[in-house]
Formats: structure tokens, sequence, C-alpha cells
């Protein structure tokens, strides 16, 4: 009876901090709203439909995030027309959206850098977006309703910056604070962090997401320490997984109290005695390689092959090289990894 009393306790706790979480929410995004009609009040084109507009969306019981997009549009049109262009041409849209995100008007340049950070993002271009999704939920708190969206994307951005720990506390700090967001994102925050929590260090998964990384890097033409850092995770990381592979995929060890009856039943006959392991091997395990030849890594050398991963020539050794040692497995990650990496060195080098 306690017990269940107990956890009637809990829901009703955990109800009541749900419903206070979604009132703070609402309390705020009205406060952004009557900031924003006060501010544009004496703007001519701020008209009376938009300020019936505006208290109609006080009134509802949730505002949408995207409510104050519509309005900065019709107050600027060069706004409206930086998100056009960013749709069309996302290098011109980027440099129109920066300008926007430096306009006086404090609800402009949120709205403005949030877009601008979408872009970046879209593109790749994690760190870059990173600044202004901050400033969104920092400087600009007051003047926009993008808060919870934008702590999404930062999780997003640490994700694929490699920065794990980072990415799961903004990302279940948004799960927290935000729980009146879209259902969408809520839903890809939680698939984002049970991806996180899978990857373990040194995993297949761990060397995946490093080779996405220096790809990334490369194909933006940032081979700095960063990425030269990334890569040499990668080489050790393979070096470890192939190293238990390999132990993994050796045949067992033969018994040594049944090779006398396992001589007789064979009849003596020499064709049957194993030479090589090549027939033990394909009959205990139908997934074995012949063996390959052992390519032995010399540290040096490997390390000079991967300081100029862009010389196509280098990326084909090692990619050969890498492959003769690997598990079948494993090879198609490398081979993708490599000619990615070499296939846009060679774009960049004509």
């Amino acid at each position: 009876m306690m017990m269940r009393f107990s956890i009637i306790h809990q829901s009703c706790v955990a109800s009541a901090l749900i419903a206070g979480l979604f009132a703070s929410q609402k309390e705020s995004s009205v406060k952004v709203l009557e900031l924003f009609s006060e501010y544009h009040s004496s703007n001519k084109e701020f008209s009376a439909e938009v300020r019936n507009q505006i208290a109609d969306f006080k009134n509802r019981e949730k505002i949408e995030t995207g409510a104050l997009t519509s309005f900065l549009r019709e107050l600027y049109p060069n706004f409206g027309e930086a998100l056009r262009v960013a749709g069309d041409d996302p290098e011109k849209g980027i440099e129109a959206l920066e300008l926007i995100s430096k306009n006086k008007d404090p609800f402009l340049a949120a709205e403005g850098s949030y877009y601008l950070s979408r872009v970046l993002l879209s593109e790749g271009l994690f760190e870059k977006a990173l600044p202004h999704l901050s400033n969104v939920r920092n400087e600009w708190s007051g003047h926009s309703l993008r808060g919870g969206e934008s702590l999404y994307y930062e999780g997003v951005c640490y994700s694929n910056m490699l920065q794990r720990t980072a990415a799961s506390d903004a990302l279940n700090e948004f799960i927290e604070s935000y729980p009146n967001s879209s259902p969408r994102l809520i839903g890809a925050a939680k698939d984002l962090i049970a991806s996180l929590e899978r990857v373990h260090r040194g995993s297949i998964d761990d060397v995946a997401g490093h080779m996405e990384f220096s790809r990334r890097k490369l194909d933006l033409t940032e081979v700095g320490e960063g990425t030269q850092v990334a890569q040499s995770k990668i080489v050790e990381m393979l070096d470890a997984l192939i190293e238990m592979a390999e132990e993994q995929e050796k045949p067992p060890p033969p018994n040594p109290n049944s090779s006398e009856s396992q001589t007789q039943g064979q009849g003596g006959n020499p064709s049957s005695k194993p030479d090589n392991g090549k027939n033990n091997n394909k009959q205990g395990n139908p997934n074995a390689q012949n063996a390959p030849r052992v390519v032995r890594r010399v540290r040096g050398a490997a390390e000079s092959a991967w300081d100029d991963l862009r010389k196509r020539d280098r990326g084909t050794d090692a990619l050969g090289a890498l492959k003769s040692k690997y598990p079948a497995r494993y090879r198609l990650l490398v081979d993708q990894y490599y000619r990615s990496v070499q296939g846009g060195a060679k774009d960049k080098s004509e």
C-alpha cells in the first residue's frame, strides 16, 4: 500500500513539474510577443491589423516558435529576400543572413541568426553555426521564440563535432526545459541521445563517427590540428579493431587428445593433413577469409601518409594496405571512407 502511495505521489509531483514548465514556457513566449509589439509601436508599417494578430497569438494555448517570422518578413522585405536566396543558393544566403543577424532590431537579429545557423548546419558548418545559436539563447533570449529549437540544434552541432557529452547535455536540457516544443524535435532529440549512448569508445560506430568528421573537414579543406587528431584516432581504433577481429577469426587450437583417433579415421591419408589451416577455416567458419598478407604499420611511415591524405597516390597505397589486413565485414566501411576522401581531394586539386 505504501509503495503504491509513493508511486502515485511521484506521478503527481512529475505532472505538476511538467505543468509548471508548460506554463513557464507559455509565459516567456507571451512576454516576447508583448515586447515585440512595444518595440515596433512607432513603426508606420506596424499596422493595427498586425497588433490584433499578435494579440490573437498571445491568447492561444500554444504559441508557435515561428509566430514572429511572418511579421518580420512584412516589416523587413530584405529579410524575406534573404530567406528566399538561402533556399536557392546557400552560399549567397549565408552572406545575406549574416547582414540580417547584425541588424539593430533585436527581434530581426535573433530570427536572422536562427535561420543563418540552420543554413550553416545544412552545409555541414557546425562550428560556425554554434555562436549564432548561442546568441539566440543568450543575447536575444528575451527577443526570440527560438530558444528551445536553438538548444536542440546546439546538441546536433556538438554531436557532429564528436563532443558527445556536450551534445547529450544540450539535448537533455532541451527535452526537460521545453516540453511544449514540437513533438518531432523532442522525438529526434531522444533518438539522438539514444544513439550517442550506444557509441562505445573504440567501437566500429566510434570509428565511423571519426571517419565522417574527418571526411567533412577535408571536404571543407580544413586540414588543421583537429582534423589530424581525428585521423590519428581513426588509425588507432582501426588497429585495435583489426587485432580484435583477427583474434576472433583464428581457428581453435587442435585437441591433442583427439588427434590420434582423427588420424586413424582418415586412414593416414596425407592429403587430409591440415597444411595451412585453410580447409579448417572454411569448414569451421564459412565467413572466414584466406589468410591475407599482413601489412605491419610502421608508426612514422603511417603518420607521414596521413599528413597528406589529399594526395591520391598515397591515399591509394593506404587503402590497399588496410584492406589487405581487414576482416571482410569492415572492408566496405574503409573502402567507402577512403574513396570519399580521395574523390573529394581529386575534385579540389583539379
